[in-house]
């Protein structure tokens, strides 16, 4: 009994280190691997900002970063498997086997030149050089295909790559007539880019929209139609001087289609919870925004982000309450089997400890009826070697208090027998 009683309870102590272990194991924060690039860009800035963040803030979830040349080498990245996570800008490249978990930045592309450009339309960029920069390279395909929509073929224009640094000494040089520009429209762009643009093509210029931008995001699902708001870039009177159409541009948080839902809506819920901590130092996170989750929406959400957006996260115990419950009536059938297992095998062996009752009633008989003193003492000898066997059943438990009951009330008979028939023999000898 003591025996079973410490290996049993041995057992639980070792089952409630497991469950122990398992549940540190799973309260550990994972580490994530995401794709950006190239190194400098704001992709990549806004991506170191996230993993220091993460890591400060001591959120479920980490990152680590696997820089690339940009939004293409990303998305291979990701659809190889080789990462968990890509930013990356869909109309450049669209990941196969990843969903949008964020939206981590929006730009609008549009046309501004001096006021003397001399046509407010696209489609009277005929013959003019259009400076774009070229870094993503993206932008370039972006401009064609925006060229293409009013039927300007890229011949018909001069296109005049750029890097950041040279937009402006090319527009005061008169290298270029006008300027592609795809620019996030945020406070920095206001105060920066904006001043920059007055400086150039001074305070009125010309803004072209992009009015066919529902037709553009008809046509291609990585574009979207939004709108540039009045006084977007700043200055009085305020320009755009009314709210302009236009096609946007976005960059976004993919998540591998792989990856575990509840992980995914940690991730965003982390992500989304840093706009006020690092809004100081970084003012571009700002512009990270929870994506649609309709489900005709042209781009995919990952169902672990779009279950934290609509509230619709599951619980640890919603997500396994079913196992949990299914456990308990695992281990009670393993319970009541393993009992009754052990009823049956306790039956057995409290069966054989009992056997040797029925040789010590033959032995009482068999002493009744000894023909000499050397034939009573073997039989005195047989019963102490089952008395012996008996203590020792019920020292392992075998044998319970009924059990040796029944055994000394048979030994003491055995015993008077014994010395009833040694009477006898000793009174027969005398006569």
């Amino acid at each position: 009994m003591g025996r079973r009683f410490f290996a049993g309870l041995a057992a639980l102590l070792l089952m409630a280190g497991l469950i122990a272990l398992g549940v540190y194991m799973w309260s550990q924060p994972r580490t994530l691997k995401l794709a950006v690039g190239p190194l400098g860009s704001d992709d990549a800035r806004l991506a170191a900002a996230l993993v220091q963040g993460l890591s400060r803030e001591k959120k479920p979830v980490r990152l680590r970063l696997v820089l690339t040349e940009g939004s293409a080498e990303s998305a291979l990245k990701i659809d190889a498997g080789k990462v968990d996570l890509a930013i990356i800008r869909p109309d450049i490249a669209l990941p196969a086997k990843a969903d949008t978990a964020l939206i981590t930045r929006r730009s609008f592309p549009f046309f501004i030149g001096s006021k003397d450009l001399g046509t407010d339309r696209i489609s009277g960029l005929r013959g003019k050089r259009i400076g774009v920069v070229r870094a993503p390279s993206g932008n370039l395909d972006l401009l064609k295909l925006v060229l293409s929509q009013y039927e300007v073929s890229p011949e018909a224009v001069t296109i005049v790559p750029l890097g950041p640094e040279d937009v402006a000494a090319a527009i005061a040089d008169g290298h270029i007539d006008v300027l592609f520009a795809v620019n996030v429209l945020n406070a920095r762009v206001v105060t920066e880019v904006g001043s920059r643009l007055h400086r150039a093509f001074g305070e009125t210029p010309t803004i072209i929209p992009i009015r066919e931008a529902d037709a553009l995001a008809a046509r291609n699902r990585a574009i979207e139609s939004g709108e540039i708001v009045r006084g977007a870039l700043g200055g009085d009177p305020p320009l755009p001087a009314e709210n302009l159409p236009s096609i946007s541009i976005t960059s976004r948080l993919m998540a591998a289609q792989s990856l575990d839902d509840a992980r995914v809506g940690e991730l965003v819920g982390a992500i989304l919870s840093l706009r006020v901590t690092l809004a100081t130092e970084l003012p571009a996170i700002q512009g990270l925004e929870a994506p649609e989750t309709d489900k005709d929406a042209p781009l995919a959400v990952h169902s672990g982000a779009a279950a934290f957006i609509d509230g619709e996260q599951e619980t640890f115990f919603e997500r396994y309450g079913d196992w949990f419950y299914l456990g308990v009536m695992a281990l009670s059938l393993v319970g009541s089997g393993a009992a009754g297992l052990f009823g049956v095998e306790s039956v057995a062996r409290r069966k054989r400890a009992m056997a040797d009752l029925s040789r010590l009633v033959v032995l009482l008989g068999g002493m009744r009826t000894a023909a000499d003193e050397p034939e009573l003492a073997a039989m005195e000898r047989e019963a102490d070697a089952i008395l012996a066997g008996v203590l020792a059943n019920y020292a392992r438990g075998d044998i319970d208090s009924g059990g040796i009951g029944a055994y000394r009330f048979a030994m003491d008979q055995l015993g008077r027998a014994a010395t009833e028939r040694r009477i006898a023999l000793l009174e027969a000898a005398a006569e």
